[in-house]
């Protein structure tokens, strides 16, 4: 299978998931994205991402970070070839309008570089690289952020997601833990 035959069969898993099950996996990831976070004890900021077609709902753990003085930040496209920037998120006050392929972004004026982000994807391989949406945003995004410091990278995505496909191009980043419903894998 290619990437996008990768894609499309497992976004339809994903959208075929009942809302309870999204709800309770989430959870689950989200308990082992703390778990990690804590392990890094970052110093500033960690990314986070809008929830998009059923995705992992990660801006759940936003008001225990908050509670931890770690600043939440949200991904926007500035435009369609370049890295994501990261803009501060606060659930008390979203803050939000839609943007890009109509994924709700922040609306700050000032990007920060996170310390951890946190990435989906439309599938995973146990190597630790993801098949996205097909724009690049988030390979970018990690290349640059890695070059500026020492980025630590989170997939988020739920164990259906997994293929035993290696479909890995040059140009794809590799993450550094993916946190599924069922483990964390270490790469």
């Amino acid at each position: 299978m290619n990437k996008k035959q990768i894609r499309n069969y497992h976004l339809d898993l994903r959208m075929k998931l009942s809302t309870a099950d999204i709800d309770t996996f989430s959870n689950k990831i989200n308990t082992n994205i703390i778990d990690l976070i804590k392990k890094f004890n970052p110093k500033n900021s960690v990314g986070l991402f809008y929830p998009y077609k059923k995705e992992v709902d990660v801006l759940r753990i936003s008001r225990d970070l908050i509670n931890k003085n770690i600043t939440c930040l949200l991904p926007r496209v500035l435009s369609k070839d370049t890295p994501l920037k990261y803009y501060e998120y606060n659930p008390n006050n979203p803050n939000l309008e839609k943007g890009f392929g109509g994924i709700m972004e922040p609306k700050g004026e000032m990007h920060i570089n996170p310390d951890i982000i946190i990435v989906s994807c439309s599938a995973f391989n146990e190597q630790g690289y993801r098949v996205g949406y097909g724009g690049g945003f988030f390979d970018r995004t990690i290349e640059e952020l890695k070059k500026k410091g020492n980025l630590k990278t989170i997939l988020a995505a739920f164990e259906i997601q997994k293929t035993n496909t290696n479909f890995q191009e040059s140009f794809d980043q590799k993450v550094d833990y993916i946190c599924s419903e069922q483990k964390i894998y270490s790469l």
